[in-house]
C-alpha cells in the first residue's frame, strides 16, 4: 500500500477520534455521579480506540496500525483507572474481533500503550498538559510498533517499512489534536461552572461565593477532578483573634477586615479555584489540580501576603494574620465532605497552637 493511501486512512480515523474527543465536553456538562461520568467517558474513549481501525486496510489481517492507541495512552490522564481499564479491554477485544495473523501483535501494542498511559499520567499529574508533552506521548505511542516482531522477521520488517513513517507522524498529530481538545475542555469546565453561578450567590460581607454555592459546586468540582484522574486540595482560612478586632474597632471594622482578607486571598489564586465564604470569618478554598506540595506553597503565600499587606482603618494600621487548615484528599477514596472535615480539623489544630499557623491534615 502506498503512503498516500495510508495517510488517507489515518485522516479518516482522526476524524472519528476527534468526534469522540469533542463528545468528552458533553459528558462534562451532564449532571452525573463520578462513576456514571467515568463509565460514559470510558465508552467514548473505547469508541476512539477501536473506531479508527475500521478504516485501516491492514485490519483484515489483524495489523491495524491506526491512531486508536492514542486514546489508550491518554485514558489514564483524562479518565482515570476505570477509563484506562475499559478502553484497554475494548481495544484488545477489538483486535481479537478483527482477527488475522497480527492479533497477538495488536494485543501487545495495546498493553504497551497501557503502560505508557500510566507513566504519562504520573508525569503530568497536577499540571497542565502542554503541546510538547502531547507530542512526546505521541512518539511514545509509536513504541508499540515493536510488537510486530512477534511475527516472522521478514513480515515484521516489511510491515514496518510500509507503515512506520506514516504511523509515527500520525500518532504525534493525533496526540496533539486529541489531547488539546481534551485539555481545553477539562480546564474550562471548572471555571465555566463557577462563572455560571446564578445571581444572588455572593456573600454580602465578603463579596465571595456564599456557603450555599460552595455546598453545591464544591462537590461537583471535586467530582470532576476525580473523574479526570487529577488531584485537588482544600483549604480553610480563618482570621486570627477576630473577636479582638471586633471588640476594639467595632463590627463595621470587622466587615472591612473580612473584605480585605477576601481580596488578598482572591488575588493569590487562579480563576479556576473556588473561593467562598464559609461562615463567620472563615474562607474555604477548593483548588483543582493542586497536589499537596503546590497547595502548601499557595497557603504559605496567602499567609505571607495577608501579614505583609497593611489593613488601614481610618489611618490606623491593624495587623492581621490567618491560620490555615489544609488537606489533599486521596484520589477517589475520600468524599468531598470527609475531605472538608479533615481540613476543618487541621484548621482547629492550627488555631489552638497559636497565630499565623498552617496545619496539614494527618
Amino acid at each position: 500500500m502506498d503512503m498516500a493511501a495510508l495517510a488517507s486512512e489515518f485522516l479518516q480515523g482522526l476524524g472519528i477520534a476527534v468526534i469522540a474527543a469533542l463528545l468528552y465536553e458533553r459528558a462534562a456538562r451532564l449532571a452525573l455521579t463520578s462513576l456514571q461520568r467515568s463509565l460514559l467517558v470510558s465508552a467514548l474513549f473505547s469508541v476512539g480506540s477501536i473506531g479508527p481501525a475500521l478504516f485501516t486496510a491492514h485490519a483484515s489481517s489483524g495489523l491495524s496500525f491506526d491512531i486508536g492507541n492514542v486514546f489508550v495512552v491518554l485514558a489514564m490522564t483524562y479518565g482515570g483507572w476505570i477509563t484506562l481499564a475499559i478502553t484497554s479491554a475494548v481495544a484488545i477485544l477489538g483486535r481479537i474481533w478483527l482477527g488475522g495473523a497480527g492479533v497477538a501483535s495488536g494485543i501487545v501494542a495495546v498493553l504497551i500503550c497501557s503502560l505508557v498511559s500510566l507513566a504519562f499520567a504520573q508525569m503530568v499529574k497536577g499540571r497542565r498538559v502542554s503541546m510538547v508533552a502531547l507530542a512526546g506521548v505521541g512518539l511514545l505511542t509509536s513504541v508499540s510498533l515493536i510488537s510486530v516482531f512477534l511475527m516472522p522477521w521478514e513480515t515484521a520488517m516489511r510491515t514496518l517499512g510500509e507503515v512506520a513513517p506514516v504511523a509515527i507522524v500520525a500518532n504525534v498529530i493525533a496526540a496533539i489534536v486529541i489531547g488539546r481538545i481534551l485539555e481545553l475542555q477539562r480546564s474550562h469546565f471548572g471555571p465555566r461552572r463557577l462563572k455560571e453561578a446564578p445571581m444572588g450567590t455572593t456573600d454580602t460581607a465578603t463579596g465571595l461565593l456564599n456557603r450555599r454555592v460552595f455546598d453545591k459546586l464544591g462537590p461537583e468540582l471535586a467530582a470532576v477532578m476525580n473523574w479526570a484522574g487529577q488531584p485537588y486540595s482544600m483549604a480553610l482560612i480563618d482570621i486570627d483573634e477576630f473577636d479582638q478586632v471586633l471588640e476594639e474597632h467595632g463590627h463595621a471594622a470587622g466587615e472591612q477586615a473580612l473584605r480585605h482578607v477576601a481580596s488578598v486571598v482572591q488575588s493569590a489564586v487562579r480563576q479556576t479555584d473556588m473561593v467562598a465564604s464559609f461562615g463567620g470569618q472563615a474562607i474555604a478554598l477548593v483548588l483543582p489540580a493542586y497536589d499537596a506540595e503546590r497547595a502548601f506553597g499557595l497557603a504559605e503565600r496567602i499567609q505571607t501576603a495577608i501579614s505583609d499587606t497593611p489593613f488601614n482603618l481610618d489611618g490606623i494600621e491593624v495587623p492581621l494574620t490567618v491560620s490555615v487548615g489544609l488537606h489533599t484528599p486521596l484520589p477517589r477514596k475520600e468524599s468531598f465532605w470527609i475531605a472538608l472535615g479533615q481540613a476543618d480539623t487541621a484548621l482547629n489544630r492550627a488555631k489552638s497552637t497559636g497565630r499565623n499557623r498552617l496545619e496539614v491534615a494527618i
